[in-house]
């Protein structure tokens, strides 16, 4: 017999499916989530579907984005000279946050990786050779 409702079981399940989140963090998360108003969960499960819906990646350095490009590359200030290829998103905002760059960004979306399966080919590497060779030929 399980201990808990299966609502509360289904939540405390879909909630260790997040990296890092063990079934005791799992627990008290739902229970935080039970004890909140109703309005708080719906703005946290709204939240959520907004990210699914609204984010996508911006056509010219493949960061998440909720426009098209993004906002680093609608900047004209940036330095068209200078190209900063990251792993991924969060590398961009960790080095955004310094405020030291101003160059323009190309986000790879991971890494290879021969034992995972994770090829060139899964990455967003074919994306910035044509970037460097559009680049090149418009000079």
């Amino acid at each position: 017999m399980a201990p808990y409702a299966k609502p509360i079981d289904h939540l405390i399940e879909a909630l260790m499916r997040l990296p890092g989140i063990g079934k005791k963090t799992a627990s008290r998360l739902a229970f935080h989530i039970l004890r909140s108003s109703l309005s708080e969960a719906q703005e946290l499960a709204r939240a959520i579907l907004d990210v699914k819906e609204k984010i996508r990646l911006c056509s010219t350095c493949f960061n998440l984005t909720d426009e098209d490009p993004c906002r680093v590359c609608q900047d004209e200030r940036r330095s068209e000279e200078v190209l900063c290829v990251v792993e991924g998103p969060n590398d961009l905002i960790a080095i955004e946050n310094t405020g030291t760059f101003n160059g323009r960004y190309h986000v790879l979306h991971g890494t290879i990786s021969p034992l995972d399966g994770i090829g060139p080919d899964d990455l967003k590497i074919k994306e910035l050779l044509e970037d460097s060779r559009r680049k090149r030929f418009s000079r």
